[in-house]
């Protein structure tokens, strides 16, 4: 059984400022003391600040009916209902984790009563996008804003709490999302991102763990199959005769450098310096992730580097200029996205050139290389490693979408006659 009194601190609240006392000296306190709810269960004791500090002639410690503060103070009836409430606040929380089954103690009274108050969902969202692009994540930021934009549209811009999104929340989120035409893998990721940021909060502290949406609401995927090249394509391409198109051979060139090293995706095709080379070994941080990749240049790439050595001093092929600095992340970004632009263009004429009918792109060499790889190791961790992933949960997603092949592959071996 919890019960509750009321106290005054030992300490005497300080002026914000030194002031003068009458005769010229200075006095530093403010002659109050700050309020405290004590909460006792089990004789043990934990203590809440209220918002309020008195005298002591304006205390009365031995009060009934909570009327702590004599009527002498000028703010009596508001102070003293501050305390009712505060009281009923802690009681309402020892209801609370008696229905969950939680032990009650004084700590995890005063624990549930210090939790901040129930923050917005958009707010939330819109500051932690805020630090997200402070910290030049700009890619993450746009696709944060994009789900923060949405909402605010599915809201008509009104904000809402983390209580209010539930199951049924999410399901009329989906519907809306669909209705604007919105494919259900792009829903996926509008999710995973709302997902995020609700995880977020709960790790501020901001949102309930047990009231998870994500726990039973749960989005199809689209499996979508990745578009790759098979070993002869590639050749077709390689082989092609694209003298005096400067500019498109340079786009076959980078592609075919991205397939022979392990798919180098696009944004660092582009930023590619000849500092990267070293010792017969492309090194370099990756865009995506912040992480160093490193590996041993086999001939054909070292082939590819032979041509474009001694044409710019910085850049290792012609798309980004010596001449700028792309330093500003925002500048950086947009330029990723206009060269990518241009590459999946002139691309698309290559695979034309090559008797090519698949969607060519940028993305394809990654693709390409591993499908190519996986069929050729049985050895995942080293293929995780050589495309650069985090884990090998990442890769399987990955390589998820090459398994029909597998199966195929499987059923051969099943039904030989």
């Amino acid at each position: 059984m919890a019960s509750f009194n009321v106290e005054l601190n030992n300490k005497e609240v300080k002026f914000q400022d030194s002031q003068n006392n009458p005769d010229g000296s200075i006095k530093n306190g403010s002659g109050e003391y700050n309020l405290f709810l004590r909460i006792t269960v089990n004789r043990k004791h934990a203590r809440v600040k209220l918002n309020y500090a008195v005298q002591k002639k304006h205390f009365n410690p031995d009060a009934k009916e909570y009327k702590y503060i004599r009527g002498s103070h000028p703010k009596h009836k508001i102070i003293n209902q501050h305390i009712d409430n505060k009281i009923q606040e802690a009681k309402d929380v020892i209801t609370m984790l008696e229905n969950k089954k939680h032990v009650v103690t004084a700590n995890t009274i005063k624990a549930e009563m210090m939790k901040p108050a129930s923050a917005t969902f958009l707010g939330f969202a819109t500051n932690l996008a805020t630090s997200i692009k402070e910290n030049n994540q700009v890619a993450t930021y746009k696709k944060y804003n994009t789900v923060i934009q949405k909402l605010s549209d599915f809201r008509k811009g009104e904000d809402f709490y983390f209580e209010e999104m539930t199951p049924s929340f999410l399901a009329s989120l989906e519907a809306n999302f669909k209705k604007q035409g919105n494919s259900i893998n792009t829903i996926n990721s509008n999710f995973r991102t709302i997902r995020a940021i609700f995880y977020k909060a709960i790790e501020k502290g901001l949102a309930d763990q047990n009231r998870n949406p994500f726990f039973t609401y749960k989005l199809k995927l689209n499996n979508s199959v990745k578009e790759r090249l098979n070993e002869g394509e590639i050749q077709e391409i390689e082989d092609l005769d694209l003298k005096g198109d400067t500019i498109v051979e340079s786009i076959r060139d980078a592609f075919l450098f991205s397939f022979y090293n392990a798919g180098i995706r696009i944004s660092d095709i582009l930023q590619l310096t000849w500092d990267n080379v070293k010792d017969g070994k492309l090194i370099y941080k990756m865009h995506k992730t912040n992480r160093i990749h490193s590996f041993k240049l086999k001939e054909k790439p070292l082939l590819i580097l032979e041509k474009y050595r001694g044409k710019d001093k910085t850049y290792i092929f012609p798309f980004f200029s010596s001449r700028y600095s792309y330093s500003d992340p925002v500048f950086l970004h947009s330029q990723i996205g206009s060269k990518t632009a241009i590459f999946n263009k002139y691309l698309k004429y290559i695979a034309s050139r090559a008797g090519i009918t698949k969607k060519l792109t940028t993305h394809i060499a990654r693709h390409s290389f591993a499908d190519i790889a996986r069929q050729k190791t049985d050895n995942i961790y080293n293929l995780s490693k050589t495309l650069g992933h985090s884990s090998l949960k990442v890769t399987e997603a990955y390589l998820s979408s090459f398994d029909e092949k597998a199966v195929d592959d499987t059923l051969d071996s099943v039904f030989k006659y």
